[in-house]
């Protein structure tokens, strides 16, 4: 994986883990069907469920991509996501090694970089961190390049997100087959009762499961094609989305690594929006950052 292959990541957890780029991506590499969710299977089972769809969800992230012929890059995320008006709010932190040497060196110093972005009004917007300052020229907040198709992607991928995360047991259900999962023994995350189901997922299932993992796996789809992955997915008494554990972060051979978590299910998700004067990106940061802070 190239570094430009390694930043999708990266650009597709700091819009939130479940929204644009991984409906692009996984549209890319395997059709429409990978990134979509089931809405049949949603629609006709949401009278039994008694379950309305999620209007905002806090999120976790902390992920290692293993990239061949490089450091394993560490990523963690925090952040929300607001359904109804369609917000995000997210921050990544990245290790200095996730960006080449001669970039790490023009950027202001630290063990690590932390970058805290925002999706508000159909814009991208990132609040500068301290001590950039200068390669800010000044400004506290940027504004992010975006295009039509992005917003677009943006907001249909928001919308499948809060159907995928309210229905995941029924989504799990529809994609496996219940002689290959296995149940696992309750537990509490977050302080919320869940039951977890072990099971071993084409790519295109997964994407569909977690579509946020899109612009990662997507570069691995022709090795992983004849592939399973083993994941640990772990839902609460209404059948929502808790948490995802990918594989057993020993194994060093397999692309992604970790886990996905969700929680505050309802709660306040507030967004700011940043005033008309916000400066765009300047050409040398961007240029620095290489598209790390993308959506």
């Amino acid at each position: 994986m190239t570094c430009t292959a390694a930043s999708r990541l990266i650009r597709l957890v700091a819009l939130g883990g479940v929204v644009a780029l991984g409906a692009a991506s996984g549209i890319a590499a395997f059709g429409p069907a990978a990134a979509a969710v089931p809405y049949g299977v949603a629609s006709a089972s949401a009278g039994d469920a008694g379950t309305a769809v999620v209007t905002s969800v806090s999120f976790t992230v902390d992920l290692h991509a293993h990239i061949p012929a490089h450091p394993t890059v560490h990523l963690a995320v925090q952040g929300q996501m607001n359904f109804v008006r369609h917000t995000v709010t997210a921050t990544v932190t990245l290790p200095r090694p996730a960006f080449p040497a001669s970039v790490a060196e023009a950027l202001p110093h630290g063990s690590s970089i932390t970058l805290q972005t925002e999706w508000v009004n159909q814009h991208a917007y990132m609040a500068v961190p301290s001590g950039w300052s200068a390669l800010a020229d000044g400004a506290p907040v940027l504004s992010l390049p975006t295009s039509p198709s992005l917003r677009r992607a943006v907001m249909t991928t928001l919308t499948q997100s809060a159907v995928a995360l309210t229905y995941a047991k029924l989504l799990l259900h529809e994609l496996t087959d219940a002689h290959t999962a296995h149940r696992v023994a309750p537990r509490v995350i977050g302080g919320v009762a869940a039951t977890g189901t072990h099971v071993e997922l084409t790519l295109a299932q997964l994407l569909k499961l977690v579509p946020e993992l899109s612009p990662t796996m997507s570069t691995y789809a022709a090795r992983l094609a004849d592939q399973t992955i083993p994941a640990t997915v772990w839902v609460d008494h209404r059948g929502r989305l808790v948490e995802v554990t990918l594989a057993d972060p020993r194994r060093t051979t397999a692309p992604v690594t970790g886990t996905v978590r969700f929680s505050h299910y309802g709660a306040p998700a507030p967004a700011t929006v940043p005033p008309a004067t916000t400066k765009p990106i300047p050409p040398t940061l961007a240029h620095l950052l290489g598209g790390w802070y993308y959506f």
